[in-house]
């Protein structure tokens, strides 16, 4: 009894073993490429790079300044709805093996999705003024 214990003990070892060498193979080569591209790549950047902001001109506000949210909006609503959209290619890849359940499932999905589009039009979150 106590050698299959101290079998079982060696072998859970020997899988963390291979886990503890993965990651330090991953560890070491991380490190590897990371100081490989600093001092192979030229380090000469100029003076847009070095500027605050790469949008093109400088800043003209203070930084505490009230930032508009609908920037924020637009981008979680862009998120929300492309993270919808995944779920459509697993569905038309597999249209044809699904039961009725299935389909109609997705059907509803559309609908919904559907309307909270046109609830985010509605309210005018999508324009600009």
């Amino acid at each position: 009894m106590k050698i299959m214990l101290f079998l079982d003990n060696s072998l859970v070892k020997k899988e963390y073993l291979v886990i503890l060498i993965y990651l330090l193979l991953a560890i070491v080569l991380t490190v590897l490429i990371i100081g490989a591209s600093y001092f192979l790549a030229r380090q000469n950047p100029d003076s847009e790079k070095l500027s605050a902001y790469e949008c093109g001109f400088e800043p003209y506000e203070d930084t505490r300044h009230t930032f508009d949210v609908k920037f924020c909006v637009i981008a979680i609503l862009f998120i929300i709805f492309d993270i919808e959209i995944m779920f459509l290619i697993p569905w038309c890849v597999s249209i044809s093996k699904l039961d009725l359940l299935g389909f109609w499932s997705m059907i509803d999905f559309l609908i919904e999705l559907g309307i909270g589009f046109f609830y985010v039009w509605y309210v005018k979150a999508l324009d600009w003024d």
